[in-house]
Parts: C-alpha cells; structure tokens; sequence
C-alpha cells in the first residue's frame, strides 16, 4: 500500500503496530509527529515566502506570518533591495532603541510573534519574509500534504516511534526511533545539498 493519503498511512502504521488496542491513539501518533517535524525538519516543501507586510514609518515590530518558525532570509524591498542579516535580541537592543531615529533599516530580530527591525522604517516598503512554516497537518479532510507526499518514511517512522508509552519495552521501538532519525538527517541533509544559499537564522540540523 502506498502511504500517500492519512487514510493509507492510519493503515500501515496499524500494521506495523499490530495492535487492535491502538487504532483510536494513531492519530495522536501522527499528530505529535508532525509537531516533532516542525522542529527538526528543514526541508525546501517547508519554505513560504511572504510579502503581505507593508513597513509604516516609525514603526518597527510587525507580526509574523502564519506558521512562522524559522526565517531564511528577510528583505527590505527598498531601492535598491537590502537583505537583513539577523541578529540576537540581546544585540538589537544594545544597537537600538527608542532614541534611535528612522530610516533604513540594518538587522531584524525575532520577540515572540513578532519581526523586529532596526532601524525603524522611515517609509512605507514591501517586506518579504522566506521562511520555514509548521507543515500542514493531516485529517479527515486534508488527505495529503507535501512532506507526506516525498517523505512518507517520515510519518511512518516518526508515528510509531511516538507509540512508546503504549508498547514500553518493545524491543521495535528502538528501530523506529532510529530509522525516524536516519530519515530527517538525510532529508535535511539532501535539502541543504540542493539549496544555493543558507538560511541566516539556523541551518538543517542533526538529529541525535
């Protein structure tokens, strides 16, 4: 069966089980895969570029798109365009505050849900965010998503690795975790490969 729908991969991972006793707990499974995914993947289905924010003058924080969770390159359309390098919260502050006057801005942070710059903006200019945004997750009703789409092997390793709590000293647990590990590192790793440019704030990481 190929594992191209949630409906396909419920199946196979209740295969994989072979625990009638489960079946109402694997769309939990799924679900906390995908938070876990969210964290350690980093992979170019993942990428979403933004251009919805408009800076206004004197204003310097502007909330993140939706699914925001990691920045691969901000860029201050101004003529010409300037790419933001990142910079530590602790850094921005010591550079800027409210004393500081407007006009182009040098660096961004990230508070909370919010993009930083500095220096304020002083017009209004068309900010374009690339990102990596949380992956859509999978129901009833959204059958299917990129990363299940060219990692299905991620879903399904990842899934029954999360059924630890159930199967406690199953001795496949520890094949699972490991397989689940070996597909985000090489999934990572062959998106870096295949990507001309590092993204500012973090690069693909290991999965230990």
């Amino acid at each position: 069966m190929a594992i191209d729908t949630y409906a396909n991969l419920k199946s196979t991972i209740a295969t994989y089980l072979n625990r009638d006793d489960l079946t109402a707990n694997i769309p939990d499974f799924i679900s906390l895969t995908e938070k876990r995914l969210d964290r350690e993947l980093r992979v170019r289905e993942m990428v979403n570029s933004d251009t919805s924010i408009t800076t206004v003058s004197g204003t310097q924080d502007y909330t993140l798109p939706t699914g925001f969770i990691e920045a691969i390159s901000v860029i201050f359309q101004s003529d010409p365009f300037v790419t933001l390098p990142f910079i530590s919260n602790h850094d921005f502050y010591k550079k800027y505050n409210s004393s500081v006057s407007s006009g182009s801005p040098s660096f961004f942070t990230i508070v909370g849900d919010k993009i930083k710059l500095g220096v304020a903006p002083d017009q209004a200019v068309t900010l374009q965010i690339d990102f990596y945004k949380e992956i859509t997750t999978l129901s009833d009703s959204v059958t299917t998503n990129d990363i299940l789409t060219t990692y299905p092997e991620l879903y399904l390793y990842g899934s029954l690795a999360e059924s630890s709590p159930f199967l406690m000293q199953d001795e496949r647990l520890n094949v699972w975790a490991s397989l689940y590990k070996e597909a985000v590192n090489k999934a990572n790793e062959s998106s870096m490969k295949g990507s001309s440019s590092s993204p500012l704030m973090m690069s693909a990481r290991m999965v230990v």
